[in-house]
């Protein structure tokens, strides 16, 4: 596990087959059932701790600054010599003794409450001078510590390369800095590195308060509102801890299936004849500040894609920001954009609190020939924050928490007859950008022998909180498909071969996606069909199933001379691959493909349970594959861990702690200028 550094930055916001996919989930499936697996060249709500795991407090680092002050105290005198006691003090203590049988004569009670009025809270601190600053110099003229630190993984404690656990022994101290949000999304990186000063101030040299301040024995009275939220908190990080399915709500009987959206089309006023508004491909022109219909204003451009842009806007109806996706004036994406709106309507019409976390249609209108879906604004993207941080991979209690979320959300669209059919990490926003930077120092794991990575430092989010998004390919199970569906890298081996898709391509797509996000690159790099196929062939270390084979003989049968055939991808019910045709460099790189086990190596329990996961769903039989809510009962959601990402939530737990204090003193402050 790695060391934490001294400040957090923050990045701104920007033919159909039938299947069963409620089954229960069977712990024991035939190996026969099974295909093993393996990694793009180029690892909420977080809850609860791991239990059932102890080290001294000598061992566990330290995340919090210690301020060391003297007190001098009066001297002690010595205590006085105790008086004999006499016959009526003994009489009396004899008669105030407990009879211990006669209270346990109906037996031994089934449970003890223990009722305390004291504050869980510690004690308030008097206020302490902060230590003297200790600079580093940000243009590389003083080195920091643990750069003369060697590369290798030997050379670093990593959870996923070690079975015992061990904890570093550094003491680096925490300091919490003002939050400072950029309003450019396409901000460096490296313009938002934490500072490595082991100091008391942050990296823009603002001086932080200390951790606690107030009079010594003094005892902070908790509001009734602010202890609610407290227990409301922790028994839900209770229950996502201990049963991954409990946060699960699954949809009313019968489903609310949205009928079409009605679009108001917004006249507008100020538009000239000199105006454009539209480039050649029909995208929306943004500029900062402009008017996009009376209610809203345009903030900044957070992103664009084919479908249309995404801007950030500020709603002056509801006083707050929003997103806004802008779509293309042109009718096959306007019309798309209307069967987006239907799915956005379904999702929150069955989900009014949004409990499975995915993102809901706030409004929508057409304005400028461009139809325009308002939703909630949120961070960044998980692929975006993979950039920025280099593509060092999360954390894997990270991956285990983005898991969780991604099969609920999932479960969810399957259970109203929904499929995503485009998932992918550029579709996955995190709530809250907000990170520390923690010293990785070690190579990073790849899915091919090609690759050879290291990292000294790596970011790790402080919430791992997520909201899916992008309903645009969504697809109802009932309703029309087309017949290449999900981005390249994450595109299951039916639809390759035709044989039509359903529910199961999701939880291949969310497989190849928690393996990028142990590894950092994306696990299928490729862009040709066949050599996609042998890539799989080479990751799950099996054949493709000879029945699969079979399926697509069949169903080719009348056009195997077709260019489009899926038949041209074998000879003699094998994988024609590698064949006189392929290049050389395509044999090196799939021969570069690392089996699963050797991606993620099994020397954990963690890791063994993960890898059963990952074997579960590279399946290459839809029908067998694991569903999303069989997932949500895997035993590897039980399995706990301690590593960086439960170090980022214990400093996320006590900034938390520090902003309640301070808001309640602000209160009762008031409440003392009142009273005067």
């Amino acid at each position: 596990m790695s060391t934490p550094s001294t400040a957090t930055a923050t990045l701104p916001p920007h033919h159909h087959q039938s299947y069963f996919h409620h089954q229960p989930y069977q712990s024991n499936i035939s190996n026969g059932q099974l295909a093993n697996g393996n990694g793009r060249i180029g690892a909420s709500i977080y809850n609860g701790y791991p239990s059932g795991t102890s080290t001294s407090s000598s061992d566990l680092r330290r995340t919090a600054t210690h301020h060391r002050q003297t007190h001098h105290l009066p001297p002690i005198q010595p205590p006085a010599a105790p008086a004999a006691p006499t016959a009526a003090d003994m009489a009396a203590r004899n008669k105030k003794r407990t009879n211990w049988a006669d209270f346990y004569k109906n037996g031994l009670p089934d449970e003890v409450i223990v009722i305390d009025d004291d504050d869980d809270e510690e004690s308030a601190r008097p206020p302490t001078r902060p230590a003297q600053a200790t600079r580093t110099a940000t243009n590389g003229t003083v080195r920091h510590a643990d750069k003369k630190r060697k590369m290798g993984a030997a050379t670093a404690y990593d959870p996923v390369y070690n079975q015992h656990m061990s904890y570093s022994t550094t003491q680096t101290p925490y300091e919490s800095p003002h939050y400072s949000a950029s309003t450019d999304r396409t901000t460096s990186a490296l313009a938002n590195t934490a500072a490595t000063s082991l100091g008391s101030q942050t990296s823009n040299g603002h001086q932080i308060s200390p951790l606690d301040s107030g009079v010594v024995g003094q005892k902070r009275k908790r509001t009734r509102a602010a202890a609610q939220d407290e227990a409301k908190q922790a028994k839900k990080r209770e229950l996502d801890d201990k049963d991954p399915f409990a946060l699960y709500q699954a949809p009313p009987n019968p489903i609310i299936k949205a009928k079409d959206v009605e679009v108001a089309v917004i006249p507008d006023k100020s538009f000239t004849k000199d105006q454009k508004v539209d480039d050649e491909d029909g995208h929306y022109i943004v500029n900062p500040d402009n008017e996009l219909t009376d209610r809203y204003q345009i903030c900044k451009l957070l992103g664009q894609g084919t479908f249309g842009k995404v801007v950030e806007a500020w709603d002056r109806k509801n006083q707050t920001k929003c997103a806004i996706k802008v779509i293309r004036s042109v009718p096959k994406y306007r019309e798309a954009s209307r069967i987006e709106l239907r799915v956005l309507s379904t999702l929150a019409s069955n989900d009014k609190d949004n409990i499975n976390r995915c993102i809901h249609l706030r409004h929508c209108f057409d304005f400028r020939n461009h139809i325009c879906i308002v939703t909630d604004l949120y961070g960044q993207s998980v692929f975006d924050f993979l950039k920025s941080n280099s593509f060092v991979p999360f954390p894997s209690t990270h991956i285990q928490k983005f898991a969780k979320q991604l099969f609920t959300s999932v479960a969810f669209l399957h259970d109203l007859n929904l499929i995503h059919t485009d998932l992918k990490p550029e579709n996955i926003l995190l709530v809250n950008n907000n990170y520390q930077t923690f010293t990785y120092n070690r190579t990073v794991p790849s899915s091919s022998t090609l690759t050879n990575r290291q990292a000294r430092h790596r970011k790790v989010l402080l919430d791992p909180e997520i909201r899916l998004i992008d309903f645009g390919s969504a697809t109802f199970q009932d309703e029309y498909h087309s017949s290449v569906v999900s981005t390249r890298h994450y595109r299951a081996p039916e639809i390759i071969l035709n044989l039509g898709w359903s529910y199961p391509c999701d939880i291949w797509s969310i497989g190849c996606i928690l393996v990028e996000f142990f590894t950092g690159d994306a696990l299928f790099q490729t862009h040709d069909n066949l050599e996609h196929l042998a890539m799989m062939e080479a990751v799950c270390g099996g054949k493709i199933d000879r029945d699969i084979i079979k399926q697509v003989y069949k169903d080719n049968r009348n056009s195997r001379s077709s260019s489009s055939s899926a038949v041209r991808y074998f000879k003699s019910y094998k994988l024609d691959y590698p064949n006189a045709d392929t290049q050389k460099s395509s044999k090196k790189f799939v021969k570069a493909m690392k089996k699963l086990h050797e991606t993620i190596p099994p020397l954990t329990q963690f890791n063994r349970e993960f890898l059963d996961l990952l074997k579960r769903i590279f399946v290459y039989d839809p029908k067998k594959r694991i569903t999303a809510k069989q997932a949500l009962q895997h035993p590897w959601f039980q399995e706990p861990l301690m590593d960086d990402g439960t170090e980022a939530h214990k400093i996320r737990l006590e900034r938390e702690r520090k902003a309640r204090r301070v808001e309640e003193e602000r209160r009762y402050q008031q409440r003392e200028n009142r009273a005067y």
